[in-house]
């Protein structure tokens, strides 16, 4: 099987409308939209140009993915379904390239519920039938979008909390950190949804995301960022009895920057009164990395219910630093 076959890239049922259209039609004008009565009455549109440099772009139509669609929509569907003689056409008239043209608002852009996110037509006359043939991937821009909304408006929250508190904004762009890529459905998803997350935060530690805005997006700049930190296997390598010196050994062997440490392995409170007591070995290796310009360590409570659990922590260090 051809790995992104054009003609396959659709759900079954459009395959039979070139034949259900009015006779004489020459011109479909087809829109996309966020509905009214969504959750946020933004939608920050994002990743068309992804699909489209991905799965459109150029010469994609040739002869072997045409034969290869024929022959399995004829046992999917039915024999004389398939639209052979119009991907016939493109193939022969535009040497492969879609005859389509597709609009759109800049990606990144806030707009309001109910108004036109992108506009596909077609430019033959014959290929009325492309613009909702291609309905079901264009479509697929609603992932990253989504993500991209709901991120815009956890940051809109952060704003609006941190003035109410009267609280700094120093490090709001790394207020919501995306580790996403194991939950994804798959690399693909976690690039494009991952490099919407960006829109409004910098911090990710979706490392295929940052591959996109330079591969996709003519922009070679870097905008996730992430630091060095632990997990459960490496706090838990020296076992219960040894995890003080395998702490240790974690803050002598990092580098400058920030230290994200697990807390949670056996007893966040034990780890948190070790660290905060002064004097300890423990307290003393952690001030001596701290004394470097630049350096902060991060107390990483993964576990126990999130608010009650943070200002626990908070009390704990607050006694010791």
């Amino acid at each position: 099987m051809i790995e992104n076959n054009i003609c396959l890239l659709t759900d079954s049922y459009k395959i039979t409308h070139h034949y259900f259209y009015p006779k004489g039609t020459q011109k479909i004008y087809s829109y996309l939209e966020s509905r009214v009565g969504a959750e946020f009455n933004k939608t920050i549109f994002y990743g068309l140009q992804y699909i489209i440099k991905k799965y459109l772009e150029g010469k994609i139509v040739t002869q072997e993915k045409i034969d290869e669609a024929d022959r399995l929509m004829e046992t999917h569907l039915g024999e004389g379904i398939f639209n052979r003689e119009g991907w016939q056409y493109i193939l022969d008239e535009f040497d492969g390239r879609l005859p389509i043209e597709i609009n759109a608002v800049p990606e990144g852009t806030p707009v309001d519920v109910g108004n036109v996110l992108m506009t596909v037509e077609n430019t033959d006359d014959k290929c009325y039938w492309l613009p909702n043939y291609l309905e079901s991937l264009l479509l697929q821009v609603w992932y990253p979008s989504t993500v991209a909304t709901l991120s815009a408006e956890v940051k809109k929250l952060a704003n609006f909390y941190l003035d109410v508190t009267g609280s700094s904004k120093d490090n709001i762009d790394f207020m919501l950190h995306d580790f996403g890529y194991r939950g994804a459905t798959s690399t693909e998803s976690s690039m494009l949804c991952g490099s919407a997350h960006l829109l409004s935060f910098s911090g990710t530690d979706t490392i295929p995301a940052l591959t996109v805005p330079e591969n996709y997006y003519n922009d070679s700049n870097v905008y996730g960022f992430s630091v060095q930190a632990t997990e459960h296997s490496v706090m838990t390598s020296l076992g219960q009895d040894g995890e003080i010196d395998q702490i240790l050994n974690v803050i002598d062997n990092a580098k400058n920057g920030i230290l994200s440490m697990v807390i949670d392995s056996y007893n966040y409170r034990n780890f948190l009164s070790e660290a905060s007591n002064e004097g300890t070995e423990l307290n003393d290796a952690i001030f001596k990395f701290l004394d470097i310009e630049g350096n902060k360590v991060v107390f990483r409570p993964d576990s126990g219910e999130h608010v009650s659990t943070t200002i626990d922590c908070l009390n704990i260090l607050e006694s010791g630093f």
